[in-house]
């Protein structure tokens, strides 16, 4: 082990300002990234884009993953939390206005895939702050009130888009700005509030395995068995947020704002289950039937969600899906319960993690996109792609127990001879 451990962690509740405020900047900046689903059919007008380059727009921003989350990580997570997060949070800021000052796809391309870069720089930074402020069993609930925030920004974000856009006149460049404007907000306030913790003996031992940072992390295979489940999840989930307001306004004539609320209210469902579930797995130690389970659960709410043109019915299987997305802390902190892992190799492993996740996130918008164009069917090509959430099964399988945050029986010590 290294760095900060369980009996050197001191506890002080500025702890959840620290961390609170980062997370604002994250979920903030995923939240960006999944309202486009609501201001694409404006930015299609304008720029005439065809269902491919439609995909290809709302796939981008996690193209940058792809390639570099790896090499990335392990190069960001030389520097300190503070700096790494001040520094993406300004470029991230700079990307935004680009996007909508932007005259022509290319340019608003460049800018989507160049935000998306600095979101997976910024990661390695939670790693390092997590494990300077938190012990050991208080990972899964900081990964669970991140999964509780997600679902109320990124939820109250897709809930309020179309109000957004509305009230501009249909303007998505004037919404871009906005949000240029609320990431402003934030990089000032991390500036301010952000602060580190972290001994001159930590930092030592971190840089004398700095050389096998990247074989260390990636030796472990609970993280490629979890990754593999959140590639599959993650492709139905954005396939529907960049296609499904569309699909729903071209098959049942439902407006852009019923479809942001419905989209809205399985991701703050999400998020507040994820929070239960977090307890669950302390409490029970039962993650890989959670898993499971909530695999089944996500594969039929999103095929139902494509069936059906009624808002009640609608508004009872976005929240079932929503109940089934509180896998994700679950999954998130395998990275963290990696027997014998290190910090750097913990941010390394967690990039890896977003990787994976960002390999469906990418492929979900280019799949549903390019189905539509040879199929002629929006709907039928989200029916499709949700089966892919089954993933969520199979990883919840092969987990090993302790990763997912499941006691395992400790041998009990040797009895002393007897003096007799």
């Amino acid at each position: 082990m290294t760095g900060t451990t369980e009996t050197t962690i001191q506890v002080t509740p500025y702890r959840w300002v620290v961390i609170g405020v980062w997370l604002m900047g994250s979920v903030s900046g995923f939240m960006i990234m999944s309202t486009l689903g609501i201001l694409l059919p404006a930015i299609s007008l304008e720029l005439s884009l065809s269902p491919a380059q439609q995909g290809l727009l709302a796939s981008s921003a996690f193209w940058g993953n792809l390639a570099l989350a790896i090499p990335l990580s392990w190069w960001a997570s030389r520097y300190s939390a503070k700096l790494l997060t001040t520094v993406t949070l300004v470029f991230g800021t700079v990307f935004l206005f680009l996007q909508g000052w932007a005259p022509v796809f290319g340019v608003l391309l460049l800018g989507r895939l160049a935000f998306g870069v600095t979101a997976i720089a910024r990661q390695p930074a939670q790693a390092f702050l997590i494990r300077q402020w938190f012990q050991q069993r208080e990972i899964v609930l900081v990964n669970s009130i991140s999964n509780a925030l997600f679902g109320l920004v990124v939820g109250g974000g897709m809930a309020a888009a179309p109000f957004l856009l509305i009230s501009f006149g249909g303007s998505w460049r004037a919404t871009l700005y906005t949000f240029g404007a609320l990431f402003a907000v934030l990089s000032i306030l991390w500036m301010v509030l952000g602060k580190e913790r972290d001994s001159a003996e930590s930092r030592r031992r971190e840089a004398s395995v700095q050389a096998n940072v990247l074989k260390g992390a990636l030796r472990y295979r609970d993280l490629w068995v979890g990754g593999f489940g959140f590639i599959g999840v993650t492709l139905a989930w954005s396939a529907f947020l960049s296609f499904y307001p569309t699909m729903m306004l071209e098959a049942y004539d439902i407006s852009l704002r019923w479809s942001g609320a419905i989209l809205a209210l399985g991701i703050f469902t999400g998020g507040v289950a994820g929070l239960g579930f977090g307890f669950a797995v302390m409490a029970t130690g039962q993650g890989k039937i959670i898993l499971q389970s909530l695999g089944v659960l996500m594969a039929l709410s999103f095929v139902g969600m494509t069936m059906t043109g009624d808002l009640t019915v609608l508004l009872v299987l976005t929240f079932v899906n929503g109940i089934a997305w509180g896998f994700w802390p679950i999954l998130y902190t395998v990275p963290f319960h990696l027997p014998g892992i290190r910090s750097r190799e913990v941010a390394v492993a967690l990039a890896f993690t977003m990787m994976m996740s960002s390999v469906g996130t990418t492929l979900g918008p280019l799949v549903t996109g390019f189905l539509d164009q040879a199929l002629g069917d929006l709907r039928l090509s989200l029916a499709i792609v949700s089966f892919t959430s089954l993933s969520l099964c199979i990883t919840g399988t092969l987990l090993r127990r302790e990763t997912t945050g499941g006691r395992v029986q400790q041998p009990e010590p040797a009895r002393q001879a007897s003096a007799d």
